[in-house]
């Protein structure tokens, strides 16, 4: 396989992290608790709340500073791995011979993976406690949390091919 099919490869694999984080981001479906009389589900930005008769979804400002962190890193990851796909495009179709262009590439890509990590890991374990103090211990991550960590996955996945790729340069 040669280095520019290794390089195709990772810009696939970055725009596919870039959507699957907007997902993430945007989705109302990070955690999904299936109550008696009511169900709710919710994400960075909106909760919603369907009872038999309706369903309401406010959005709501962050309370907690966890709240404001998770939001920052998934935002952070996103527009990191738009850098990634710049310099990919870059790397491969304008300056194919420029090393710091690969590096960025590399590195935006490995940043945002790490960015949207800290999210996820943060969301997780803050979540996890809040639920708990109000007396829900059964809940399901839905499938835009998952979502966020495929992008993470991928993004690595895209920095390791870039990677790769340079060492057979």
């Amino acid at each position: 396989m040669g280095t520019s099919v290794l390089f195709i490869v990772a810009l696939v694999l970055t725009i596919c992290a870039v959507v699957f984080q907007i997902i993430g981001l945007a989705a109302p479906y990070w955690v999904f608790i299936d109550g008696s009389l009511f169900d709710t589900w919710y994400g960075l930005w909106t909760t919603c709340i369907k009872s038999q008769t309706a369903t309401t979804c406010t959005s709501e400002d962050a309370k907690e500073d966890w709240e404001r962190a998770v939001r920052a890193m998934s935002i952070l990851g996103f527009l990191v791995l738009i850098v990634a796909v710049v310099m990919t495009v870059l790397k491969l179709f304008v300056m194919k011979d420029k090393k710091p262009v690969l590096f960025a590439g590399i590195g935006t890509s490995f940043a945002g993976g790490i960015f949207i990590l800290i999210a996820v890991a943060v969301f997780a374990a803050k979540n996890k406690d809040v639920l708990a103090a109000s007396g829900v211990n059964d809940f399901d991550y839905h499938f835009a949390f998952a979502f966020s960590i495929i992008a993470m996955i991928t993004a690595f996945a895209a920095g390791g091919v870039m990677l790769f790729g340079m060492m057979k340069e």
